[in-house]
């Protein structure tokens, strides 16, 4: 996740029974109020996002892997956002990563901060991730 860099790679993960993800699950944002339910495709996601070679290099409490969605017209597309945490404030971009179900396992297939995505996917898996594109 290194500033103004675009990196493509494959990781396989698989989709469930990923036993160490219950520390990525997303936080409240009001610590009043409850975080929603946490799906098996958004768990998976997030354990395929964070186990990347691809944020190797980047100590695991500087970014949150958060807003994860999943293609309906196409389930076996996903999208997450790399968000600096306070640690990692000032020396990372917000990015985006974008996988790939295959055989039941998620795939980073592309992990950067502008045009991720855009050569892979649909224009409705597209405008689904809300990739920009």
């Amino acid at each position: 996740m290194p500033r103004r860099s675009t990196v493509r790679t494959l990781l396989a993960v698989p989709a469930l029974g990923v036993a160490a993800v219950a520390v990525l699950s997303p936080v409240a944002a009001n610590a009043g109020t409850p975080a929603a339910p946490v799906t098996a495709p958004e768990t998976a996601v997030r354990a395929a996002v964070s186990a990347s070679p691809a944020v190797a290099g980047v100590p695991a409490g500087d970014y949150a892997v958060t807003d994860v969605r999943v293609a309906g017209s196409d389930p076996a597309w996903a999208a997450a956002a790399l968000e600096p945490t306070a640690a990692g404030a000032g020396t990372l971009d917000p990015a985006t990563a974008v996988l790939q179900r295959v055989g039941g396992t998620w795939q980073v297939v592309d992990l950067g901060t502008a045009q991720v995505g855009c050569d892979l996917v649909t224009p409705v898996v597209r405008d689904e991730l809300a990739l920009l594109c």
